[in-house]
């Protein structure tokens, strides 16, 4: 069979590296081995070094097997997986010349996979010592600081189709790739690939006698290709060798022999500052062995450009000869040879070269095939120079028939059963005699005969087949292609995709990154490609087997992805899923680090990078905001730059008092946020950031509670009875009691003051640590006063400071919590909206204010960007304008109890406002209780919502 062979022109280092992994050819036939058995060696399965190296049972070592081998046995070494066999082989029994013995790297079922045999010591990897009839063949060698294969004392040795390299180079260079030393006889080394990193390629040592170097591919060795020394009957035919470093080809020592048909190249591109002997000749022969050697048919390429020294081709007796013809006229020897070529390493002549059929068919040791397995060939184009019938090419590569099969010769793809044809009109380019033979396969029998006419077939089960073509031309050269065709199923393979949200072992989400799964589609043979479009403009292609794809949203919202897939006949299936990008809450510890004051209608504007929310994906922040120094009575409205002031409120104020609120707002990485005074005078305002919302950060999802007290100082909950004095504290469990476990991260507390003696300030801080403190509400002399805040948890405990000069009631009711448990919410920004106000009746469809001891539902979803479903609750800002009496307001879910809790406290003549999470019933709806003896207005901002999305 021919195999694709290199493309005359590629660079050294690509043909070198290609010589390498296909292991320069076909492998041999097996050796005939006689009645001798066959010695498995296996180290990929089950094995023993204690057996008998039977199929089902083989050596575990090569050694095991060299140990028990025996005249006409063959040992096959099998690696199905690749891995090399480690550790120095010595093999001392020997064969017959009737029953040699073999040892065979060829794997089945392959044309050009070796075993490998692999030694990391300076002893060689493998030893014939004292051995004679034995043949080794398609074994691969490598070894990092010895030599590759030692003959020593043997006789009637082959060694065909190896390949020995080191596995990296080494400077200086030692070892040699086959050493044949003076007490052996009777060895032929052909076939063999030899690479770069040792000092010599073949080296004969004297007293050696009838030793055969042909046809190898040899490398750039540092000391010398092939060095025979003191050898009778050496006969060095047919190679090509790359010698840049030292002398591709000698003769010394008094050596006999004949050196013919050979190509040695030099390359400055080849050599280093590591070449010992950048000038020394391309082929040498001394002055002792002049008279018993010749030499005819050889080719000397050397580089004669400016990056190579100047060398002569040839050393003969002595004498240094620049030129075949000064060679030729000086000695008499090499009447054939040439010189000057630009000769391809190691792959086949270009078309018209001198090389092709101008060697000599009677050299010593020509074979009748070349390196890779192919016959000799007769070049119809070029004139024949050499002897034989016919003459073969000089070096180890033979030019072979070019044979093309058209690209449409295959069987086309269509659903099962249908019938389908190959066309078998190939050409050669020397114009010879096709045959052809045709796989289809799927299990029929290869269909042969001359080539010209189209072949019919029906494939009739369901599968994926490689075709595969082989054309002969007469001389016996070969050209392989293969293509794959379908017989798909009547209904292409149906597309799944699912997805969920990132999330890391400890249960935090990154609540923008989705998982997409795509499970390995049935029949996935027939898939050619699965393509998924995320839904944001962005798409990824899905590999084979089971897709796991990560994708990052750029903002939140709800997506369609879509998974398209496209089988081999162009059908295409798809998936959809949707996905819900969110948000999930970083807590921070707050840092007052803003302190501005607003001119009366003027606009504070306040960077990302100010209100620590410009990392990762942020798009909203949580602030608090206290106001002081206001010269007149108003609010603030906090939003998002660039966007239309709402007709919202964030904190209101009166001169002379502070006033606190928490508020959310959406922000962007390079956007800023802006806070406008509604009031008729200046004020000044501090902002610490409380937590951001990120859908590109691994952080918390929020569960909201049922609203129940913690801590009530005039009753005894929560375990503290009596006033807190001023300047005092108590500490409350938080974490571990009314369902908020004990690894919550943060909690989300409505914390009050009631029945003042002087006026102050409520903070809280978290347990076990310091610096974690955020501040409650302000109040004076007799004020109720009461905030949401938001505070990390350490171990599950806060402490509540009356900062006061007097005593105060404290009253603490749990709103939610932020951690990692399962079924948590994610969080959406909205747009600041008024979505109630009693004064015009929005929200409401009448204008009436919120009677004493009443309730008024509230519709929160399916408005605003919130949700219709999923939604389990709102981020509000509540305000009561201008009360007429004092009182506070209950804020709960629908169709729930009213708890006996605060959501808003209430001065008569003192709007008040305060932040709100409220959970939302399953319609979709809130309640909210007016506690006060009077009627009262109320307002309610909506600023954003709390989730839980549907598995998609």
């Amino acid at each position: 069979m021919h195999r694709p062979r290199p493309a005359v022109g590629l660079s050294l280092a690509v043909i070198v590296v290609a010589g390498l992994m296909s292991g320069w050819g076909t492998g041999p036939a097996a050796a005939d081995s006689g009645s001798g058995a066959t010695l498995y060696v296996n180290h990929d399965v089950a094995c023993s070094d204690s057996g008998v190296g039977a199929e089902d049972l083989p050596f575990c070592s090569v050694q095991a097997a060299a140990d028990v081998v025996a005249p006409g046995d063959t040992v096959r070494i099998l690696s199905p997986k690749g891995d090399p066999y480690s550790g120095a082989v010595t093999l001392t029994r020997s064969g017959t010349s009737d029953a040699p013995i073999t040892f065979t790297g060829a794997q089945p079922g392959t044309t050009n996979s070796r075993a490998v045999l692999s030694w990391p010591g300076t002893a060689p990897a493998l030893t014939l010592d004292a051995v004679h009839d034995v043949d080794v063949e398609s074994l691969s060698f490598t070894d990092d600081g010895g030599n590759g294969v030692a003959v020593k004392g043997s006789e009637n040795v082959t060694l065909n189709q190896l390949a020995i390299y080191h596995p990296a180079l080494s400077v200086p260079a030692t070892g040699t790739a086959v050493g044949v030393d003076g007490t052996s006889s009777d060895v032929t080394v052909s076939r063999s690939w030899m690479g770069p990193s040792y000092a010599y390629g073949v080296r004969v040592e004297p007293g050696a006698a009838r030793v055969t170097v042909t046809t190898d591919v040899i490398t750039t060795m540092r000391q010398g290709g092939i060095a025979v020394t003191g050898t009778t009957g050496a006969y060095v035919t047919s190679n090509t060798l790359l010698a840049p470093c030292a002398t591709g080809i000698s003769l010394d020592g008094g050596s006999s022999g004949a050196v013919e048909n050979n190509v040695v190249i030099n390359t400055g591109a080849a050599q280093s500052s590591s070449c010992p002997a950048p000038t020394a000749p391309l082929y040498a022969v001394s002055t002792d062995s002049t008279d018993q050697v010749t030499a005819d048919y050889n080719v000397a390429a050397n580089d004669t450009g400016a990056s190579a020294p100047s060398r002569a081709e040839y050393s003969w007796g002595g004498t240094s000869y620049a030129s075949s013809t000064a060679f030729q006229a000086g000695t008499a020897q090499g009447t054939h040879d040439i010189d000057g070529l630009s000769a391809p390493f190691g792959s086949q002549p270009p078309e018209r070269s001198r090389l092709i059929d101008s060697a000599d068919s009677n050299a010593p040791g020509e074979l009748g095939t070349d390196y890779v397995g192919h016959p000799r060939a007769d070049d119809p184009i070029v004139d024949n120079t050499g002897t034989g019938t016919p003459p073969p090419d000089r070096g180890a590569v033979e030019r072979e028939d070019v044979i093309t099969i058209p690209a449409d010769a295959y069987p086309s793809s269509g659903i099962a059963p249908f019938d389908t044809s190959v066309k078998t009109d190939a050409v050669s380019n020397w114009a010879k005699a096709l045959t052809y033979s045709v796989d289809f396969g799927d299990g029929s029998a290869p269909v042969t005969g001359a080539a010209g006419s189209p072949i019919a077939h029906t494939y009739s089960t369901p599968g994926r087949y490689l075709a595969r073509i082989t054309v002969t031309d007469s001389d016996g050269t070969s050209t392989a292609g293969a293509n794959w065709t379908m017989a798909a199923t009547a209904t292409p393979p149906p597309a799944s995709l699912s997805a969920a949200v990132d999330a890391t072992s400890d249960g935090q989400i990154n609540a923008g990154t989705a998982q997409f799964a795509v499970p390995e589609p049935t029949d996935s043979w027939e898939v050619l490609s699965r393509v998924l479009d995320f839904g944001d403009g962005s798409h990824d292609s899905v590999g084979d087997g089971v897709g796991q794809t990560v994708h990052q949203y750029p903002a939140p919202g709800t997506y369609t992805a879509t998974l398209t897939q496209t089988d081999r006949l162009g059908r295409t299936t798809t998936a959809t899923t949707t996905f819900h990008s969110a948000d999930a809450f970083v807590a921070m510890t707050p840092q007052y680090d803003t302190e501005k004051t607003i001119a009366a209608h003027g606009v504070l504007k306040l960077s990302a990078a100010t209100l620590r929310a410009d990392s990762s994906g942020v798009d909203a922040a949580q602030l608090q905001l206290v106001t002081s120094a206001a010269k007149a009575s108003g609010s603030l409205t906090l939003y998002t730059a660039g966007t239309t002031r709402p007709g919202t409120s964030t904190i209101n104020f009166e001169s002379g008092r502070t006033a606190l609120n928490e508020a959310t707002v959406k922000v962007t990485p390079t956007g800023s946020v802006d806070i406008y005074n509604g009031s008729s005078g200046a004020v000044t305002v501090d902002v610490a950031t409380v937590g951001i919302q990120s859908h590109a950060q691994y952080a918390d999802t929020y569960h909201p509670a049922s609203p129940v007290r913690l801590l009530d100082t005039r009753n005894g909950t929560g375990g503290s009875t009596g006033p807190v004095a001023g300047g005092h504290s108590v500490t409350l469990a938080v974490g571990g009691t009314h369902g908020v476990p004990a690894g919550a991260n943060a909690v989300v507390l409505n914390v009050t003051a009631t029945t003042t003696k002087s006026s102050g300030t409520l903070v809280a801080s978290t347990h076990g640590t310091t610096g974690s403190s955020v501040t409650g509400p302000y109040w004076t002399t007799g004020q109720t006063a009461s905030a949401q805040i938001v505070l990390p948890l350490v171990d599950g405990k806060v402490v509540l400071r009356n900062t006061g000069r007097a005593s105060a009631n404290l009253v603490a009711d749990l709103v939610g919590w932020y951690g990692t448990t399962a079924n948590g919410s994610e969080f959406l920004p909205t747009a600041p909206a008024r979505i109630l106000n009693t004064r015009t009746g929005a929200g409401t469809g009448k204008v009436a204010r919120l009677a004493a001891h009443s309730t008024l539902k509230l519709k929160v979803t399916g408005a605003h960007g919130v949700p219709a479903t999923g939604v389990t609750a709102v981020d509000l800002n509540l305000t009561v304008p201008s009360p007429s009496g004092s009182g506070y307001l209950v804020a709960y879910a629908d169709g729930t109890s009213r708890p006996g809790v605060y959501a808003l406290n209430f001065t008569k003549g003192h709007t008040a406002a305060n932040h709100a999470l409220v959970k939302v019933g399953a319609d979709g709806e809130i309640d909210l209780y007016n506690a006060g003896a009077g009627p009262v207005d109320v307002y309610v901002d909506l600023l954003g919502d709390y989730d839980i999305f549907p598995a998609s």
